[in-house]
């Protein structure tokens, strides 16, 4: 295709969703051992021990639980080495999102040939951009880290259909810029869809559906985890000249504004070190 322009996109839109719709594009799962912890975790009538008992099935799952909780976010004194340690360390209340946390990369993981860099890049930012989140996150009592950590892994999830979609569409892939304009039109909307297939809760579905929408206005007007992601994400691109982000204004942004830039400027001037570390050891 000599013109990009020349691309239909709402028509590429359409049949997206009709493939999703009837199943005739292989969309990413969460694997089953997560679906089965989650059930369990989710049952009151289950204990540590249930829940150590099927994380423990999965010696993958099992060692990145024990990881995740020996991260800077929950580091004690001694490292913990079995899974009801790492339970014990994290609450069993925070376990649901370490778990879907954890999931994640494998949602991210591809054996396609023609969009595996993409993939990985894209699991790459989604780390990075969960970091900041959950650092952000800490500072205000009403939200919480684990989710915010999710809440940046799971952001751009709609992206991957996309891929997939598109993987078999020369006209798409050779075309400078078109992959992309796609990805920044659709990528929120097919997001929406995807988790609330998923049932995630409705803030995180928010997230997805929300997060590049830089003029949103909270409906509360208190802090929420698409604020925390939008400035994350922001940060994210700050050193990218190449990306439309890079030359976002955060003095202009409202939901840097609800965030607070002096946490934002404290974070860009002391916590940029410590981004790096919180989730790549434990599930990059």
């Amino acid at each position: 295709m000599a013109d990009g322009d020349k691309f239909d996109v709402k028509a590429f839109a359409v049949e997206l969703r009709k493939d999703i719709e009837q199943n005739r594009i292989k969309l990413p799962t969460l694997p089953a051992i997560s679906l089965e912890a989650l059930i369990v975790v989710n049952d009151a009538g289950s204990s540590m021990k249930d829940v150590a008992r099927i994380i423990g099935k999965d010696t993958s799952m099992a060692a990145r639980l024990v990881r995740y909780a020996n991260s800077p976010l929950y580091r004690g004194m001694e490292n913990v080495t079995s899974v009801r340690a790492a339970i014990t360390r994290i609450g069993i209340e925070a376990v649901k999102h370490a778990i879907l946390s954890l999931a994640m990369r494998d949602v991210f993981t591809t054996g396609i040939e023609t969009i595996q860099e993409r993939m990985e890049s894209l699991w790459k930012h989604s780390v990075e951009v969960a970091s900041i989140s959950a650092l952000l996150a800490g500072q205000f009592r009403h939200l919480n880290q684990e989710e915010a950590m999710l809440a940046g892994l799971i952001h751009d999830v709609g992206v991957i259909p996309i891929l997939i979609k598109a993987k078999d569409m020369p006209e798409v892939l050779d075309t400078e810029g078109l992959l992309d304009k796609l990805i920044r039109v659709l990528h929120m909307s097919v997001g929406k869809f995807m988790l609330t297939h998923w049932n995630f809760d409705s803030a995180l579905i928010d997230v997805a559906a929300s997060h590049d929408k830089l003029d949103r206005v909270s409906e509360s007007g208190q802090v929420d985890y698409v604020d925390i992601v939008q400035v994350a994400n922001i940060l994210c691109y700050e050193n990218h000249q190449q990306h439309r982000y890079a030359k976002v204004n955060l003095e202009r942004l409202p939901a840097a504004h609800r965030v607070g830039m002096e946490r934002i400027a404290a974070l860009q001037e002391h916590g940029r070190e410590a981004t790096g570390s919180v989730l790549v050891a434990a599930i990059g």
